[in-house]
């Protein structure tokens, strides 16, 4: 057998990569989902019933390895919802954002009424996107902007705010809550990066998800942030 060397121009190496990108995101998130199950529906079976005759101690252990599994799940599903993003597109449309913030502001309606934040919103254009990215990118925003607000704050306030740029939409997600630390800003967009206190919930991939979605609508997003003042997360959607 004889094998000659490989010339791969940049296109070619390009694909490749894509292609090794694809068979890896569906390992991570496919792959090792039946693995995880097993684990989770055997630490049930095995704790069961003698779970009232364990010691105290036992029961801190059962519940931090609760704790473990679920956030590894919710880690896991978070890759899936990041890796379909390459793969899963439906067709662009021309889309009217206002229903689509009405969708959202209903599936967060229980976390709405948990914090209860001031909530205002201009009236949305209508913009070509993938529906279902678009909700996924508004609803990653405001879970954010309603999730992180400040203990000391007497009022909860978010806004959603769009302004004409000729070419393109400038959105404004704005909130009065913890903000970033200074310098920290581009971290957030790296998936699994929490930069915020372990007593907020979450994963650190709602941010990621986000911007993969505005760029793929060829978009930017940028984020300015206040620590103890708040965060704006500002992001552009073309016209055409």
């Amino acid at each position: 057998m004889k094998l000659s060397l490989a010339h791969n121009n940049s296109e070619e190496r390009a694909k490749i990569i894509a292609h090794e990108y694809e068979d890896f995101a569906y390992i991570v998130s496919h792959d090792l989902n039946a693995p995880l199950r097993h684990v989770k529906e055997f630490t049930r079976l095995l704790v069961g019933a003698r779970e009232q005759n364990l010691t105290q101690e036992e029961k801190e252990y059962v519940g931090f390895l609760r704790l473990s599994l679920d956030k590894l799940e919710e880690m896991q599903a978070a890759l899936l919802a990041f890796s379909r993003l390459n793969t899963a597109n439906g067709p662009m449309e021309l889309l009217d954002l206002n229903e689509t913030l009405s969708m959202v502001l209903a599936e967060l309606e229980p976390k709405i009424e948990r914090f209860s934040p001031a909530f205002e919103a201009d009236k949305l254009p209508k913009v070509f996107a993938e529906p279902k990215q678009m909700k996924l990118l508004f609803e990653s925003l405001l879970d954010n902007a309603i999730k992180f607000h400040h203990p000391q704050s007497p009022k909860r306030k978010v806004g959603l705010y769009v302004t004409d740029q000729g070419d393109s939409w400038l959105f404004e997600v704005r909130d009065n809550g913890i903000g970033i630390a200074e310098g920290l800003e581009e971290q957030v967009f790296r998936m699994f990066r929490r930069l915020q206190p372990d007593d907020y919930s979450g994963i650190g991939a709602g941010l990621t998800i986000a911007h993969k979605i505005v760029q793929l609508h060829d978009g930017e997003m940028v984020i300015e942030s206040i620590p103890e003042k708040g965060t704006s997360v500002f992001f552009c959607l073309p016209k055409a």
